[in-house]
């Protein structure tokens, strides 16, 4: 995996589909509210 990659599993917040980024990748990439992120989104 790169640095920016993980494999979380999808929660149900309201009427979406979430997921949570673990602390390590924010801090790793200096993550802040309001950043725009690409997402790849793959299933395993």
């Amino acid at each position: 995996m790169n640095k920016g990659e993980f494999i979380r599993k999808l929660r149900k917040s309201g009427t979406s589909l979430a997921i949570n980024l673990p602390p390590e990748i924010i801090e790793l990439m200096k993550l802040k509210k309001d950043d725009i992120l690409k997402i790849r989104i793959e299933k395993i």
